[in-house]
């Protein structure tokens, strides 16, 4: 199912199950127990394969020999029997029982955490739902509730619950425990034992989707299919019934430690994950200053946190989360939606979270283990990043002897003014190239990068006039678009000048589609394409035929190049070698061995090597055809 089918049939279904709801559930449920009849088929198949062999081995040992010896008359027969289904039960058998990675983090206790396990079965109690079976700290701005199979899709479900350390380092402890039973209430059933049900089959199905892959053989291509259409149907018709089940569970989490904390939780975690993105951004702008990753990130981030944000950046970044739009397939409500349904006044909607008073949800809860875990995920993170941070410091000083080697050129060329702006706005961010962009376009007017660079630095500074320099780098170099279209995207946001953001988001969207069916279009050959002359000069030519004189000469016949036009973009450039094979070549099956010796070469010109045989001989004739096309 596409996005396009999907986005209909959810739209379709929220009209359907607004003037129906209990028929729309009762459609729910068929499609529910349908989905247990795919699931039966797949253990139906295996466990009559398990039957079958063990009948055999049964009757073999009971028959008194007779069955052995029926089985010596017919070995043949049975064995073109039993190796399939010994396949079907081994493939059934690995597809039921492989193991999907279990989420992961660092795993604590209730001994090196009795806080906050004290407060975890408080609101179990209260909220009656089931025990987490593991809680794992993570080095991520978020909070999560994960179920995960015991034994593959066989088993009981093992309750994970995500505690992340930067996030907590920026709540207070009332806040992080709405955010936690806003998770936890999917689990425990807040919005009806019906709709958790459903909300846990939705995960489910989504296991369900990842086993398929494992799954080889025909069982597999008998499988594979049903679950690829049945699963986007269920998630859409659930989907009416899980985006209600959000506004539940914020109603539980409201309910469990108040509805103004409930609030400000949902606007802090939207200040707090674009606050985490400024730190790590500004903290590897240090690579190209410092050699080694900074030795305290974690304490640094901690003393950030607690401290309250620039009032100006708070009212931004909510303003910027309760003007975002919900995508068609998230079931979460907009924020706005949401901090109205817990009833926040209007008037308080965009008034950001207070600051933090006291000690942090990670002091807390997490008491003295706190410093423990700065400690190890400090250095996880260090040992992860040291390599690539150390390489892209020596690039930096590279590009630092680059930078003042053009400084001291007398003249430049139009590339290396452009070069030497891109590497001074990266190794020195502070200086203002606005005057020298303007100067350099003014006298190279069709620089398409030049505009685009200007465009950026532009909008960097707030001024709104790098917009049309952006569209005018499109106009030029339609490659530009998406990156022009992002960077357009995310000033307007930030300017809260969202009706001018929503034309570059389509803009982009077109342009991203018009790329994806692009590559579609270069990867699909097909034996019904057209081809037009290559229009390669004579040095071009005589490179090829130098390259193609010393490899597989003696397999090939003729060669014919030419170019194969892209409908959906015909500034695309794609160059198709078509090999006739010699008689001996085709006889001796040589045709996939001399495509490979033949692409690893390296060309002047990228070339896709087709032999002209097999689907592709009706290539043959358009290409004989075809004036010039023949080059051996």
């Amino acid at each position: 199912m596409d996005a396009q089918h999907f986005k209909q049939l959810v739209t379709r279904l929220e009209q359907e199950s607004a003037a129906n709801p209990v028929g729309y559930r009762a459609r729910v449920v068929a499609l529910t127990l349908l989905g247990f009849a795919i699931l039966a088929l797949l253990f139906g198949v295996v466990g009559f394969g398990l039957l079958v062999l063990a009948g055999i081995a049964v009757a073999i040992v009971f028959s008194g020999g007779a069955a052995l010896l029926l089985l010596l008359k017919l070995g043949k027969l049975l064995i073109l029997l039993a190796i399939p289904l010994w396949y079907l039960v081994k493939a059934g058998l690995r597809a039921l029982f492989v193991r999907l990675p279990r989420p992961q983090g660092r795993a604590i206790t209730a001994a090196e955490a009795p806080a906050l396990f004290a407060e975890l079965d408080r609101m179990r109690a209260q909220m009656r739902g089931p025990r987490f079976h593991h809680v794992l700290v993570v080095d991520e701005v978020n909070a999560a509730v994960s179920q995960h199979p015991a034994f593959g899709l066989v088993g009981f479900n093992r309750n994970y619950l995500l505690l992340g350390l930067p996030l907590l380092e920026s709540l207070p402890a009332e806040e992080a425990l709405a955010v936690v039973a806003h998770e936890y209430g999917h689990l425990a059933g807040s919005h009806g034992r019906f709709s958790a049900y459903i909300y846990r089959l939705r995960h489910t199905w989504g296991t369900v989707q990842a086993y398929t892959d494992h799954i080889q053989g025909w069982l597999g291509r008998l499988v594979a299919p049903l679950v690829r259409w049945y699963a986007p149907y269920f998630n859409a018709y659930t989907f009416v019934l899980a985006r209600a089940d959000e506004y539940q569970a914020d109603a539980a989490s409201a309910q469990l430690v108040g509805g103004a904390h409930a609030a400000h939780a949902l606007k802090r975690v939207n200040v707090v994950g674009p606050r985490h993105q400024r730190f790590m951004a500004q903290t590897f702008e240090r690579i190209v200053v410092d050699a080694a990753p900074p030795a305290d990130l974690m304490q640094r981030w901690a003393q950030e946190s607690a401290q309250p944000p620039a009032r100006p950046d708070a009212e931004r970044w909510l303003g910027q989360a309760l003007d975002r739009e919900g995508h068609y397939t998230d079931s979460h409500p907009t924020l706005r939606a949401r901090l109205a349904a817990l009833r926040t006044p209007p008037g308080q909607l965009q008034e950001p979270p207070p600051p933090l008073q006291g000690v942090s949800a990670a002091e807390a809860w997490l008491g003295p283990l706190v410093e423990r875990l700065r400690a190890e995920f400090q250095a996880r993170w260090a040992e992860q990043v040291a390599t690539p941070w150390a390489e892209r410091h020596e690039q930096a000083r590279q590009q630092r002897l680059r930078l003042d080697a053009l400084r001291a050129q007398a003249g430049r060329t139009a590339d290396e003014e452009i070069e030497l702006h891109r590497l001074t706005l990266r190794l020195e961010p502070e200086v203002d190239l606005r005057e020298a962009l303007a100067a350099f376009n003014a006298a190279h007017p069709g620089h398409a990068l030049g505009l685009f660079i200007h465009g950026q630095v532009l909008l960097d500074k707030g001024d709104a006039a790098g917009l049309a320099l952006l569209d005018r780098a499109c106009e030029l170099d339609p490659e530009a678009t998406k990156p022009a279209c992002q960077r357009a995207v995310d000033f307007l946001l930030e300017a809260r000048r969202k009706d001018e953001a929503d034309a570059y988001i389509e803009r982009w969207r077109a342009r991203d589609a018009l790329e994806a069916e692009r590559v579609r279009q270069l990867e699909q050959l097909d034996a019904k394409d057209s081809f037009a002359a290559h229009g390669l000069d004579d040095e071009m030519l005589a490179a090829i035929k130098a390259l193609l004189a010393g490899k597989a000469r003696d397999s090939i016949a003729e060669v014919y190049i030419a170019r194969r036009p892209i409908p959906a973009d015909a500034q695309a450039l794609q160059w198709v070698a078509g090999l006739r094979l010699s008689w001996w070549g085709r006889r001796r099956g040589k045709q996939a061995a001399v495509v490979q010796r033949l692409a690893q070469l390296e060309w002047p010109l990228p070339l896709v090597f087709v032999t002209l045989d097999g689907r592709f001989a009706p290539w043959l004739k358009k290409l004989r055809a075809l004036p010039g096309a023949r080059l051996l």
